[in-house]
């Protein structure tokens, strides 16, 4: 059975919407090697499973992408989120999830998705950046 590779660019512009081209990394380069292995997925899930401590003090930031996809799908939408949490670290717990998970379908998410205190969810780092504040403030950590 031949693998087959999906290769999708992803970029975000200013109106939130999201950009899909069929160009990405060559085949050759090493963030497509190895990349769908469930060995690594399962044994991810469960140590943060183990990990998970509610921090009362700290807003709770779950970041949501296919882990078992090549690393490009889902780099560049993981460097704008950090992008955006940046400024706030020390106020924020947060954990990368695999898309493919309970938790995922549990909460019906599709794509890549931030999701805040297990309620809020943001498909685009511009609303999650234009929200922080706000919610950082209703939790009274700024």
């Amino acid at each position: 059975m031949e693998k087959e590779e999906l290769k999708i660019s992803v970029s975000e512009n200013q109106n939130g919407q999201v950009n899909q081209e069929n160009s990405c990394c060559g085949s050759s380069n090493s963030c497509c090697e190895g990349s769908t292995t469930k060995e690594l997925s399962s044994a991810h899930e469960t140590n943060l499973k183990e990990t998970v401590n509610m921090d009362p003090n700290k807003l709770s930031v779950d970041v949501y992408v296919p882990l078992n996809a090549c690393e490009c799908v889902w780099s560049q939408f993981m460097n704008l989120v950090f992008s955006a949490l940046s400024p706030y670290m020390k106020n924020i717990r947060f954990e990368t999830k695999d898309l493919d998970s309970d938790d995922a379908r549990k909460l019906n998410l599709n794509g890549n998705c931030v999701v805040v205190e297990g309620t809020k969810k943001y498909i685009t780092s511009f609303a999650l950046k234009k929200d922080l504040p706000v919610l950082l403030k209703e939790k009274g950590l700024l």
